[in-house]
């Protein structure tokens, strides 16, 4: 049976695993971006904003605990998703493709 801390450390060792990748990275920032960590979550509408402030929340757990163990690493993925975002006129994953 693993420690607390053996848990801990393998659970950073996985993030680190993800995020030394490009392709993890791509894949972690699209999560963040379908949680709308990077935006406003009111709509006007009560049951709606609830809804998005809930997915908000397990997107920022996400954030939390890559920047918490690679801070370099989200750095980096952060400037990936800005030249995507360029190359791609605004869109950096498919669901934000308006076609």
């Amino acid at each position: 049976m693993m420690t607390q801390e053996q848990l801990r450390n393998r659970r950073s060792d996985d993030m680190k695993h993800v995020m030394s990748s490009e392709q993890g990275r791509r894949f972690v920032w699209g999560l963040l971006d379908q949680a709308g960590v990077f935006r406003i979550s009111f709509t006007g509408e009560v049951n709606s904003t609830i809804f998005n402030e809930g997915n908000r929340n397990a997107g920022l757990a996400l954030f939390n605990h890559v920047f918490g163990t690679c801070p370099d690493l989200y750095l980096k993925m952060a400037a990936e998703a800005e030249k995507d975002r360029e190359a791609n006129h605004g869109n950096t994953t498919p669901e934000s493709d308006p076609e």
